[in-house]
């Protein structure tokens, strides 16, 4: 997911995304209309830890089954089903990637839970849910995209209720960017604006969050982004056979990207809550 003035539009990544999904489920003989979320969590899960990032939500945000959760940048769905199945909410996904956003309601169709989950397509910052408020949104390595924080944080103040709460996981400057970084940000992770741990707080309060906590969860992501290329890297002659060079290569390139990243130290991962007043 990302705003129209984010350098991702031009990155093809999102396509890529959704034929990944479909070409493993073909491997594995899983085409026709019934699947688990089960089936999908190795394939839709695309964020540091997997689902291990979605129950840290849950209980940070104390999710229950009455509770309607927006997920912001929903992808292909893979955090909101696997939310309304784990947990027994109502899930509401908005995803700006039409080709994402159309993936996601398949695959929520064949694993029966349209009745929980529903995803629109739509830019967050513009799109009309209808006056609809939330008791809970969460992001999960999403805001990256989105440089314009003022209209994305107001956005998502007005979508909770009072007294809601937001969960963010993403990226952050731990230390200041070489010049190289910010070109490797830019121009291949779609990320023209990273604050540091202060900055990103002092953005979410003045559009009028309050409780505000940051964790940095770096010493858990860095493992994960670092020895993600190289389990790539060994099933490589099976992903060329699965999904064709130029998949391989776009995901090959972009997680080598991020390993070195986070190999130099200067960015680093976090996990954010905060919260609407209930006045």
């Amino acid at each position: 997911m990302s705003t129209p003035n984010s350098a991702f539009e031009s990155i093809d990544w999102h396509q890529y995304r959704v034929d990944y999904i479909y070409n493993e489920l073909k491997e594995l003989g899983k085409t026709g209309d019934t699947l688990s979320v089960e089936d999908l969590i190795p394939f839709d899960q695309f964020h540091p830890l997997s689902t291990t990032a979605l129950d840290e939500a849950v209980k940070q945000l104390g999710i229950l089954p009455s509770t309607h959760v927006l997920d912001i940048g929903a992808g292909v769905g893979g955090p909101a089903r696997y939310l309304a199945h784990q947990y027994g909410c109502s899930v509401t996904g908005v995803e700006l990637h039409p080709q994402m956003c159309a993936a996601a309601i398949e695959l929520t169709q064949k694993t029966g839970l349209s009745e929980q989950v529903n995803f629109l397509q739509g830019d967050i910052t513009t799109i009309d849910l209808n006056g609809q408020t939330f008791d809970h949104w969460i992001s999960i390595g999403v805001f990256l995209h989105i440089p314009d924080r003022s209209t994305l944080f107001s956005t998502c103040f007005r979508l909770l209720k009072p007294g809601g709460s937001g969960y963010i996981e993403d990226f952050f400057e731990r230390q200041p960017l070489t010049a190289d970084e910010k070109v490797q940000l830019t121009e291949t992770l779609a990320c023209p604006y990273l604050p540091n741990r202060d900055q990103y707080l002092a953005d979410l309060a003045a559009a009028g969050f309050v409780d505000l906590h940051f964790e940095d969860v770096t010493h858990l992501w860095q493992p994960w982004e670092i020895q993600r290329p190289v389990d790539f890297e060994q099933s490589k002659s099976r992903h060329l056979r699965v999904h064709g060079d130029q998949v391989v290569q776009s995901m090959r390139h972009r997680y080598q990207v991020w390993a070195e990243l986070f190999q130099r130290g200067n960015i680093g991962g976090a996990r954010i809550r905060c919260q609407r007043p209930n006045a």
